[in-house]
């Protein structure tokens, strides 16, 4: 198994796999990728077809990053890319108990979905629903993309189908779709417009039913319950059909409801979402970030106003994204809008604004900011936003224009702004801090140095240098090993290759060296100047602190044995020769 795996990873080039998700961008031998899990630019090295994150801390291979960003288990990440590479598996790999049951829960959505949509397009119960949607506008077409259906008003219809064809009760009560009540079980949707939810491969993770019933006492819409295979706020309705005019048009417009979303589709505005809400949550933004990074908003709600969609707001800002919002020139929602001119809605998508713009405006309409009580409402209500903005520029800007608008100083603003973000960090804990920073700065040192060996061009010439020195002295732990590793490849004449030096290291020194290699250098590679330099001031740092410790570990020892001549002689002299070549050292600097 271990020769298919490398096999696979020999066929799959992980720039390539990992651009196919988020755009990268070559820095120096490596390349640059937005972390799809936090904010952190993280490398991706070709040439040992590995990425790592230095924020988070998460990395790997191909196999990792598939089953990282799909939450998928190893099973399943490789049977995918297995496939993808063109290799037969001659050795099975047992699915876990979790993964099985996602399996399980896919195929009886999968059936379910048919089941739905086999009653509203070829079944006398469904003709009611099928003249409503049809009705609203929604095109044959449609109904089979987005595969529509219905689910009559009956108990125990669906569960009568499933269980037929060989489900248990316990798979449908997992998935969602049966509720168990006293003993026996009933179907969840009931009477109800059926809306299949997939996952942007495909995939029927749920579904949303809504009531015809203008007048019924119950809610107007009921989804699937949280299951192993869907959790609502990490859900974009729409996503796995529009995925592709989202690439296309580097951008996707961000609508609440079902309806919204086909009624875009249909008027030719494809690249568009539905979150089936008013906020955007941090598993939305972290979907949508795979195929874009900019968004535009077209929300029922009120965004001034509504403080769920202004969070939403302030994770895509985190994000990086770059926010419009929509104005509606017609209509309370996009689909009432299309519905009274399909071209009124594409020049309101054409002429999005900026979002913070869209906020000043609201505030300015709403307020007199001629007057001392208007401005501070204006200022009350926009500034603990301007507060959030993550990019210094762009909160500049803005503080900026609303220190225009409302006539004062623009020092006063910045400041309130900055109390507002200074009152709001209060209680964050300190101890929220990257591994990097919790490293000791002799290990800092010792990381960079070693960063310079593997990233240089010749490392066997960087250690053999003489004016370097550099010795296994210097590191401690696993870049020891790594070092002393390194010497003995280089001593057999090859070139170095950093693919061929990590096939003889240990896999415990693996990760190490992988770090190192994929440790940001900038424009230190490009100039050797600028590259010798900062190899003198890490080996000098280094030898510095190396010195410090010889000439503490000296004195001790100096203390313990008294009087006795011989030792003390040759201890004074030791301390004498640290303390000299430290001066040096020093002089140095």
């Amino acid at each position: 198994m271990t020769d298919q795996l490398e096999e696979i990873k020999s066929k799959i080039d992980i720039v390539s796999f990992i651009s196919e998700y988020i755009p990268l961008k070559r820095a120096g031998r490596n390349f640059k990728v937005l972390c799809p899990f936090h904010t952190e630019k993280t490398p991706v090295s070709p040439e040992r077809q590995i990425w790592h994150c230095f924020g988070c801390g998460r990395g790997g291979d191909i196999f990792g990053f598939l089953m990282q960003i799909e939450n998928l288990e190893f099973p399943e990440a490789l049977q995918i890319l297995a496939k993808r590479a063109g290799v037969k598996l001659v050795t099975s790999w047992e699915a876990s108990e979790r993964a099985k049951l996602k399996e399980k829960i896919f195929k009886v959505n999968h059936l379910a979905s048919e089941f739905y949509h086999y009653l509203l397009t070829s079944h006398r119960s469904g003709k009611q629903a099928l003249d409503y949607v049809l009705g609203r506008g929604v095109s044959k077409k449609s109904i089979e993309t987005f595969s529509l259906g219905w689910a009559p008003n009956l108990w125990d219809c669906l569960t009568r189908f499933l269980t037929k064809k060989g489900f248990p009760l316990l798979d449908l009560e997992t998935a969602g779709l049966v509720v168990k009540s006293e003993g026996s079980h009933y179907d969840r949707f009931r009477g109800r417009l059926m809306f299949t939810l997939r996952d942007h491969r495909g995939n029927v993770v749920g579904f949303a039913g809504r009531t015809l019933e203008p007048k019924a006492s119950e809610a107007k819409y009921i989804n699937t319950p949280e299951t192993p295979i869907y959790i609502k706020g990490n859900v974009l309705y729409g996503l796995d059909v529009t995925r592709e005019a989202i690439k296309k048009e580097d951008k996707s417009i961000i609508v609440e409801g079902e309806f919204d979303l086909i009624s875009s589709f249909q008027a030719g505005v494809a690249n568009v979402v539905a979150i089936k809400g008013s906020a955007l949550t941090e598993g939305q933004v972290g979907l949508l970030k795979r195929f874009t990074q900019n968004i535009s908003l077209a929300l029922d709600t009120d965004l001034a106003g509504d403080e769920a969609a202004r969070r939403g707001i302030e994770i895509a800002d985190s994000a990086g994204f770059s926010i419009k919002v929509v104005k509606l020139p017609q209509g309370k929602d996009p689909d009432e809008c299309i519905k009274a001119s399909p071209s009124l809605w594409q020049k309101a998508v054409a002429g999005a604004v900026p979002i913070f713009d869209y906020f000043l405006d609201s505030a300015v309409a709403r307020f007199d900011r001629q007057t001392a009580e208007g401005k501070r409402k204006i200022g009350d209500e926009i500034i603990p936003i301007l507060s959030k903005i993550s990019n210094p520029i762009v909160q500049s800007h803005y503080l900026s224009k609303l220190a225009n608008l409302l006539s004062v100083s623009e020092e006063v603003l910045a400041a309130a702004a900055k109390k507002i973000a200074k009152e709001e960090e209060v209680g964050v804990s300190s101890q929220i801090v990257s591994l990097s920073t919790q490293a000791s700065r002799k290990e800092l040192l010792e990381e960079q140095l070693l960063s310079l060996i593997l990233q240089g061009e010749d490392p066997a010439e960087l250690i053999s240098n003489d004016k370097w020195q550099i010795s296994n002295e210097f590191f401690q732990g696993a870049r020891r090993k790594i070092f002393e590793k390194l010497q003995d490849f280089l001593k057999k004449g090859k070139k170095f290759k950093i693919g061929e030096f990590a096939k003889i290291l240990p896999a415990e020194l693996v990760p190490t060296v992988d770090r190192a290699y994929l440790v940001d250098l900038g424009k230190i590679l490009d100039d050797k100047k600028l590259f010798n330099r900062e190899l003198e001031k890490t080996t000098l740092e280094i030898k510095k602190i190396f010195l410090k410790k010889r000439l503490l570990s000296s004195a001790e020892k100096m203390k313990q044995i008294g009087r006795k001549r011989k030792e003390l002689t040759i201890l004074t002299k030791e301390y004498r020769q640290a303390a000299a070549e430290l001066k040096k050292c020093q002089a140095n600097e």
